[in-house]
């Protein structure tokens, strides 16, 4: 399967960078937390001398090079591996929505990308704050379920022992606790160790958003990396449209007027001396300039169709789907918009709808095309997609075979939105456009 990506060269990066922790201690005691720390304290009875160890003979092989890099090169993935397990874990336990720091990805392929990549991650913050978030995770987890242990085994052997020293010889000179003092710390015991296991998760909690949320650093870089990729979309966006205008009124608009100034000219030359040639050439300009206002109207159309400003996008790409099924294509349009929305987001969603059918009809040898835009009210995000049937074999390119895909996804980077196309080259091919609606 082939998936584009933006078609300007960007570092790839994770998702949900800025993602705000969601706070409050709901959720963060409870069956699942408590059964989780048990888990961890149980696991890590073994898996902490592990990565441990292998820690500990990379340093020591550091002599030995090859040792010292395959040693490293096993904690990496191990740590790497670890990470993306505790943050599945914290997200599965505690739901807190803890968002993803950025990772910086390795310009470079094959080999020299690998071990660039691998040096990336082991010289990275996140890298060893997700180390640090395992080990004292564990740590914690340990103390806590083994402070249990001891509470409950107290529990059941503090007044078994107390009556049995009661009982034992005096000559022994045996000594513990009263019997009914026991029992009343064996009573205490219980108490506490459910209280421990209870709450103490909610501490778990608290490592988790401590060590794996994004710093405030790396969130604002990463508002600062998306804003600039959002301007340079608006410039590339802005480029393309303009070069678009000015093939449309080359191709079209320009042809019709020259038409029509060499047949005023040649009516005038005979005006005087074959006044019926010269009344039909006249007639000719006429219908050369009522031509030359369509082709303008189409091109002005294509800026601005009027039609999405004054009954919104619903029936702008009604409109434009009508045009599409005049193509051959069986088009389907699946609307779910319950408001207007911004000017811009209705414009780029209209583009995004035009183009990719425009591409269709011209590209993809397509019989059917599907067409579904759904505004979710509870993040605010406009989602418009366009699927086809067709031969597929898409992709963004901004040389000599781009298919307006290049534009669109500059469009719509502009508007802060994100822009995939999936089309293997056996098709099908599903062209995908998220958008914000801020209002």
């Amino acid at each position: 399967m082939a998936v584009a990506t933006d078609v300007l060269p960007a570092p790839p990066r994770e998702p949900i960078a800025n993602a705000v922790p969601r706070r409050g201690t709901r959720g963060r005691i409870g069956v699942v937390p408590t059964a989780s720390m048990l888990t961890t304290a149980a696991i890590a009875t073994v898996w902490f001398w592990i990565p441990l160890g292998i820690l500990i003979v990379a340093l020591s092989s550091i002599p030995s090079v090859i040792g010292f890099l395959i040693a490293a090169v096993i904690f990496v993935y191990l740590m790497r591996g670890v990470e993306w397990v505790e943050r599945h874990r914290s997200e599965a336990v505690f739901g807190m929505g803890i968002g993803v720091p950025p990772r910086r990805m390795s310009p470079y392929s094959g080999f020299q990308g690998w071990a660039h990549q691998l040096w990336l991650d082991s010289t990275s913050a996140r890298f060893w704050k997700g180390a640090a978030h395992h080990y004292l995770r564990m740590l914690y987890d340990m103390l806590a379920a083994g402070l249990a242990l001891a509470l409950v085994a107290f529990a059941f052997l503090g007044p078994a022992a107390a009556t049995a020293v009661r009982r034992s010889d005096a000559e022994a000179g045996l000594s513990f606790l009263p019997p009914a003092l026991a029992w009343v710390f064996a009573v205490v015991a219980v108490v506490a160790a459910v209280a421990v296991l209870v709450f103490a998760p909610a501490l778990d909690a608290v490592i988790d958003r401590w060590l794996l949320s994004p710093s405030p650093t790396a969130v604002l870089r990463r508002q600062v990396d998306a804003l600039a990729d959002a301007r340079q979309g608006a410039v590339s966006s802005a480029q393309s449209e303009r070069y678009r205008i000015e093939r449309d009124l080359h191709d079209s608009v320009q042809p019709r007027l020259v038409s029509l100034a060499m047949t005023i000219g040649l009516a005038r030359t005979k005006l005087d001396t074959d006044p019926p040639a010269a009344a039909a050439l006249i007639d000719e300009a006429h219908a050369d300039a009522k031509s030359a206002l369509v082709e303008l109207r189409n091109v002005v159309r294509g800026i601005a169709p009027t039609i999405l400003a004054d009954r919104g996008l619903d029936a702008a790409l009604s409109s434009v789907v009508g045009r599409a099924e005049t193509s051959g294509v069986a088009t389907t349009l699946d609307v779910d918009l319950p408001r207007r929305l911004p000017d811009e987001v209705e414009s780029v969603a209209y583009f995004v709808v035009a183009e990719a059918l425009t591409n269709i009809a011209k590209h993809a040898a397509a019989t059917q095309a599907v067409v579904t835009v759904r505004f979710d009210e509870a993040t605010g995000l406009l989602h418009v997609s366009v699927f086809d049937d067709g031969r597929g074999g898409a992709v963004i390119d901004a040389g000599d075979t781009a298919t307006g895909l290049a534009g669109l996804a500059a469009r719509v980077r502009a508007a802060g939105g994100s822009f995939d196309v999936s089309s293997p080259s056996t098709g099908p091919t599903i062209v995908t456009a998220v958008l914000p609606c801020a209002s």
